[in-house]
């Protein structure tokens, strides 16, 4: 856990940042310098609902492991069946949804190891 000051509207606020999967990303600075970061995960990738729906349908359990690309959920949104992927490779330490569940945008929905 990092604490940062942020600086909104004049006002300085702190706050505390935990970081929670592995990003890469740029960030251009005022003066246009650019600082690449990389924040480190814990070893554990989650698999986040893209849309907020119902859940119909959970593929896989505890223990199973999961390729890149495999379907681990149904989700439905609007009347449409959407087949929620795997983003990473690896073993289901956490399964976090049940059928019947309703999920937002970006809710953790698996854990992988």
């Amino acid at each position: 856990m990092k604490v940062y000051k942020v600086k909104v509207n004049g006002k300085v606020y702190e706050v505390e940042v935990e970081a929670v999967d592995e990003v890469k990303g740029t960030i251009v600075t005022e003066n246009k310098k650019q600082v690449e970061e990389t924040v480190v995960s814990e070893g554990k990738n989650n698999i986040l609902a893209p849309i907020a729906g119902k859940v119909l349908e959970v593929k896989v359990n505890v223990g199973d492991m999961v390729k890149k690309g495999q379907t681990v959920a149904i989700i439905e949104a609007m009347k449409l069946e959407n087949e929620i992927q795997s983003a990473y490779d690896g073993k289901v330490a956490q399964v976090v949804i049940n059928a019947g569940d309703d999920v937002k945008n970006k809710d953790v929905l698996f854990v992988l190891e």
